[in-house]
């Protein structure tokens, strides 16, 4: 096998290439590594602002799901809210002015039938019976829990049945605190239906304290 060899042209050989400076070569790598460092914090501030968000729980509403001060993850992207989410939520309209956000698990969506029963302490939706593994009653007695529960609800009670009913309009949702007899949300008028153009994602994940980290 022959082998050839390379031969430099008369020119390359009156000017051979030559290594930028050292400092060059510095400056290069710099501008690289903030290119770099640009881009990725552009990244998050997109993950962030249109996907994944975090905050605090503040408050006892969703014992024993989640506990005060809790640190949770949100997904906001395209976001649909579905029966037994757990969400985020500001409030709209005049009720703003309360500047404070609320963390609570989604009981209908727009359209849907509410029933509450006071006596049995049970919700149906559209006439079934809602699954409701995470709800919990947490007062010591029974006529405290009476109390307190029936307490919550401002509209849509019938006093003689103990029956609250309501209809989800579209576009909103019927929201409820896990920690059912302290909690104010969906069924008071003070929180009322969650305009879904409020919401700010679905609870994914807590990220802490680490010994919850689920």
């Amino acid at each position: 096998m022959i082998e050839e060899k390379q031969t430099l042209t008369t020119e390359e050989q009156e000017n051979p290439p030559t290594r930028p400076p050292m400092s060059k070569r510095i400056i290069s790598a710099v501008f690289d590594y903030v290119e770099l460092f640009a881009w990725s914090v552009l990244a998050v501030l997109v993950v962030f602002t249109f996907g994944i968000r975090l905050c605090r729980v503040d408050g006892q509403s969703m014992e024993n799901t989640l506990q005060n001060d809790e640190r949770l993850l949100l997904y906001s992207a395209a976001y649909t809210p579905e029966q037994g989410d757990i969400i985020v939520f500001h409030l709209s309209g005049d009720r703003a002015s309360l500047q404070k956000t609320f963390v609570k698990r989604v009981i209908a969506v727009g359209g849907q039938t509410v029933e509450i029963d006071l006596n049995k302490k049970t919700v149906t939706v559209d006439g079934k019976l809602y699954d409701d593994p995470h709800a919990v009653l947490k007062n010591l007695s029974d006529q405290e829990v009476d109390y307190y529960y029936s307490s919550l609800f401002s509209y849509g009670l019938d006093s003689n049945t103990g029956i609250f009913k309501t209809t989800v309009p579209e576009g909103k949702v019927f929201a409820m605190g896990d920690n059912r007899n302290n909690s104010k949300d969906s069924r008071n008028v003070e929180i009322g239906f969650v305009d879904e153009r409020c919401i700010l994602g679905k609870v994914i994940l807590r990220v802490y304290p680490f010994t919850v980290f689920s």
